[in-house]
């Protein structure tokens, strides 16, 4: 019988080989973004991208971006860089390998996407910046299983931070993390954030059951909390969970699809439970960017706030006020923007985003227009919700 010793000797040899097999496939240079580099990385790290299947497309659709990326379209794309003024905070990729494996999204199926027509989108919108984010469910497609959920993370900021290499004046991105894993979460956080350049941090509104009150992700934000470059949290809302007899089930009440109303539901109950928990008030360094103008949030708001006593409605009000941001994401002007503008959040808060592509088709420039037209909005206050609020929020963290 072989020792403990002698086992882990043989999978750590395992490991190598399968590491060195993937770095056969990646680059050492897609536009200065040395993917070879983060395979040894992540080996060196313990994580074991060849656990995932998609592994190999992952580092081909690389491969195939890159040796695209001196097309004529993509030229132009280039050289359109300054022709917009826009920065979309709430916008996503969608890479034909995480569609293989998430063919549906909130109950609906997941869209195509390319950065061709993300790229024209943008163009279309007068968007120069867009920050990328993965939609639900992000890092947690295998449900309960830490090495997987690991992996899955590091292979979307790798392919993000590659396409942020591609067309660094076009895309940045928010880093994926691991969580409900804490360990494995801030690790992937300080990879990302000081190795890949993530501007932020990307999480659900709960992960695997978890909201982001729960106790037990708490070492997770005393950590984001301690880091010197004021981070920013950006929460992308999911499918609810309950974990019942050990299974993960769909805890949506109704029959309708999560995506249709749930998501909005769900970023009132994350932010509830962040109020409740005291992660806004203990954590004050951390800014946060919540979805579709915080979605039914505004809603409960006063119901919610005034239970708590005089003191913490005051603290916690100063924070929406000044620590949390609200993008536009969605059909959210001129009329569900004023539930939260009648808490007297200024608009110095409000952000843009367009969901793309997630949203349906044909809907984002009249979404746009919204925001575009609303007769409270002065000139002003377009162009700092189109562009200006988001650079004093992000600062040098942009790729300009």
């Amino acid at each position: 019988m072989k020792s403990f010793t002698s086992l882990l000797l043989l999978g750590a040899l395992a490991y190598t080989a399968a590491a060195d097999e993937l770095t056969d496939l990646a680059s050492d240079d897609v536009a200065g973004f040395n993917v070879t580099q983060t395979i040894v990385d992540s080996s060196n790290s313990g994580i074991d991208l060849s656990l995932l299947n998609c592994t190999t497309d992952a580092l081909q659709f690389i491969n195939t971006a890159a040796a695209t990326a001196n097309s004529t379209a993509a030229r132009r794309h280039k050289r359109a860089t300054n022709t917009g003024n826009c920065i979309d905070v709430h916008s996503h990729f969608v890479f034909p390998w995480y569609k293989a494996l998430v063919p549906t999204t909130g109950g609906q199926p997941t869209p195509d996407w390319t950065l061709e027509d993300h790229m024209n989108l943008a163009s279309s919108l007068s968007i120069t910046k867009t920050i990328l984010g993965s939609s639900t469910p992000q890092a947690n497609v295998f449900f309960g299983n830490e090495a997987l959920t690991v992996a899955m993370a590091r292979i979307l900021n790798i392919s993000a931070a590659a396409i942020r290499a591609l067309y660094p004046k076009k895309f940045d991105f928010f880093c994926v993390v691991p969580l409900p894993y804490v360990a494995a979460a801030k690790a992937e956080a300080a990879y990302c954030l000081d190795t890949l350049g993530g501007v932020g941090i990307t999480t659900m509104t709960n992960h695997e059951g978890l909201y982001l009150g729960n106790s037990a992700l708490d070492g997770f934000w005393s950590w984001v909390n301690s880091r010197s470059d004021n981070p920013i949290v950006y929460v992308h809302p999911t499918t609810p969970y309950l974990k019942v007899n050990g299974k993960f089930v769909e805890a949506n009440p109704t029959l309708y699809i999560p995506g249709l109303v749930e998501f909005y539901f769900e970023t009132a109950r994350c932010y509830m439970d962040l109020s409740y928990s005291g992660v806004l008030t203990k954590y004050t360094k951390i800014r946060w960017i919540a979805a579709h103008v915080g979605g039914a949030f505004p809603a409960i708001l006063d119901r919610m706030i005034k239970s708590l006593g005089p003191t913490m409605e005051a603290s916690l009000k100063s924070i929406y006020n000044t620590r949390i941001f609200w993008d536009s994401a969605g059909p959210t002007y001129p009329n569900q923007v004023r539930g939260l503008l009648g808490y007297g959040i200024p608009k110095s808060q409000l952000l843009l985003g367009t969901d793309f592509p997630y949203a349906p088709a044909g809907t984002y420039a009249g979404a746009f227009a919204g925001l575009v037209n609303d007769p409270d909005l002065s000139q002003t206050d377009f162009n700092n919700i189109a562009r200006n609020n988001s650079m004093a929020l992000f600062g040098s963290k942009l790729t300009m």
